[in-house]
């Protein structure tokens, strides 16, 4: 078997590769159900169909009437589905995303960076690059629960975390040990309020954090990255689909579950330090 001739099969072909992709994300389909998800006709589609089942990347069902993926072919198909992700969101921002530095994202998260389709990128005004940009905190202020992970002094955070609060948000937050003690001497008797209230868990990270800062709510998720010269331009990254959603929690459950608690002790009233942080991760 010639390798190269099951790549052609599978990208020399709009047509055949849709399927594949149609069947790995919604499972085994009648053939007028594909035509109707695909919008083609039955004369475009079924040399197609017989490609591929040809190849054994698709079997057809006699008894259900449907064709699915072969079970070598639902392993390559997810392979291809990744690719064609990372692909698909390097051209909707190529400028953006061939100036960042992306080594500061975990490996096991960056492979699979192709999870944070239909970016927006948010610019931020020259005059007012270490502010949140408008769009970011009016999407913040109406969420219900925020992760939040930084290795950045933004004191602007303070004051939207007292807003979410007074809203019943929940929130949970991870700081590098630097950035925490920053806030803390800066703003002591918020950071203590933050410490001992109900909705809230703040935890303390002794190594590095990459990116710069991550948040992610029940409705959004945003990144802010370095560019490769170590600059920061104030650019945010945001996107409302539920695959960049579940990026972003599993990247704020990582850096959370090797991270350490601080909370204020209601006996002594004095702020403690536990172990890692590993039950505190469950906030959707």
């Amino acid at each position: 078997m010639d390798p190269s001739c099951l790549i052609k099969t599978i990208f020399f072909s709009e047509k055949r590769k849709n399927v594949l992709v149609l069947l790995l994300r919604e499972g085994p389909k009648k053939i007028d159900e594909i035509k109707d998800a695909l919008d083609v006709s039955s004369s475009a589609l079924m040399p197609q169909i017989k490609k591929l089942l040809k190849w054994d990347l698709v079997t057809y069902d006699s008894a259900e009437d449907v064709y699915k993926l072969s079970d070598m072919g639902a392993l390559i198909v997810e392979k291809i589905e990744e690719f064609l992700n990372i692909v698909n969101i390097y051209a909707e921002n190529h400028e953006y995303w061939e100036t960042r530095d992306l080594s500061e994202i975990p490996y096991h998260m960056r492979k699979r960076i192709g999870n944070l389709t239909h970016c927006e990128l948010l610019v931020a005004d020259r005059d007012c690059l270490f502010e949140f940009h408008p769009t970011f905190v009016d999407n913040l202020i109406n969420s219900k629960h925020i992760m939040m992970t930084s290795s950045t002094f933004q004191p602007q955070t303070v004051s939207l975390f007292s807003k979410l609060l007074k809203n019943n948000c929940k929130i949970s937050v991870v700081f590098t040990e630097l950035i925490f003690y920053k806030f803390l001497d800066d703003f002591p008797e918020q950071f203590k309020c933050f410490l001992s209230h109900e909705h809230m868990s703040i935890s303390i990270r002794s190594g590095h954090i990459g990116p710069l800062t991550l948040v992610v709510t029940d409705t959004f998720m945003a990144l802010w990255l370095f560019d490769k010269k170590g600059r920061f331009d104030g650019t945010t990254l945001i996107s409302y689909e539920k695959s960049a959603l579940k990026w972003g929690q599993e990247l704020f459950t990582y850096y959370s579950s090797i991270s350490n608690m601080v909370y204020i002790d209601h006996d002594t009233e004095k702020m403690e330090v536990t172990g890692y942080n590993i039950t505190k991760t469950n906030m959707f």
